[in-house]
């Protein structure tokens, strides 16, 4: 998933699919806190480092990969707002990288489409497409099939010397358990830091307003981390290729 040009109003008002596995849940470290203040306004949201700028330049290519290999017809949706079955769930939000519409024994199914073109720290002799769909991504997939109402996602990841293609399952339960650890975050601790920082001058937020500060991990956090191997576990590796070549 590449950063998309969404307007800060837009990005600052909302959770994105974006945010979920990489900061919101507590997968890496001070990511929440970090999220946290983006979100109350108190620092500049994130605007990239050389590995989303790599993803940002090779994702045309990845798209027209991904499009020879499946012969899939990919439509491209604009920044989605969640909430239509239920308006006070407007503050989710994803921005897909595509949507896909295929039939399955003659019957249309609907997916979402997730690029990833890992930057493997820029040193490219380690560029091998992966075998297994990375942990922390199975939120922002989740999520991303949630909001836009799809059934299933191709997570294509894309190298200069191979790529791979995994196929993920929506699951709702999953979502439940995740919306649980969003809907905290939101609603205990952006929403009233922000209402503070709206009426009071805050100079110091980690101080200031430090019971409203997130912990570090969600108490969900390791049912979260279970869940999302089961589901890695249960993705399907449809393809995976070499300089060309498909590897066992």
């Amino acid at each position: 998933m590449v950063i998309k040009s969404v307007s800060s109003e837009y990005w600052l008002a909302s959770a994105t699919s974006f945010d979920f596995g990489t900061h919101l849940i507590g997968f890496w470290p001070h990511g929440r806190a970090r999220l946290w203040l983006e979100k109350i306004g108190a620092i500049e949201p994130f605007s990239g480092n050389l590995a989303t700028c790599w993803s940002n330049i090779k994702e045309e290519e990845a798209l027209e990969r991904y499009k020879l290999i499946t012969g899939n017809t990919v439509s491209y949706p604009e920044f989605q707002v969640y909430g239509k079955k239920n308006p006070e769930d407007n503050w989710l939000a994803a921005s897909p990288d595509g949507a896909v519409n295929s039939f399955i024994y003659g019957l249309p199914t609907h997916g979402v489409l997730e690029i990833k073109c890992p930057f493997f720290g820029g040193d490219m002799s380690k560029a091998q497409p992966w075998k297994r769909v990375p942990l922390h991504y199975i939120p922002q997939a989740q999520g991303l099939m949630e909001i836009l109402d799809r059934d299933w996602m191709d997570m294509y990841v894309w190298t200069v010397n191979g790529s791979s293609l995994f196929r993920l399952q929506r699951d709702v339960e999953y979502w439940n358990i995740l919306k649980t650890a969003l809907s905290d975050f939101w609603w205990k601790h952006v929403q009233p830091a922000k209402e503070i920082c709206n009426n009071s001058v805050i100079t110091n937020p980690l101080v200031e307003l430090s019971s409203l500060r997130p912990a570090p991990k969600h108490e969900l956090h390791r049912c979260i981390v279970y869940e999302s191997k089961l589901l890695v576990d249960n993705s399907k590796l449809l393809m995976r290729e070499i300089h060309g070549k498909l590897q066992n």
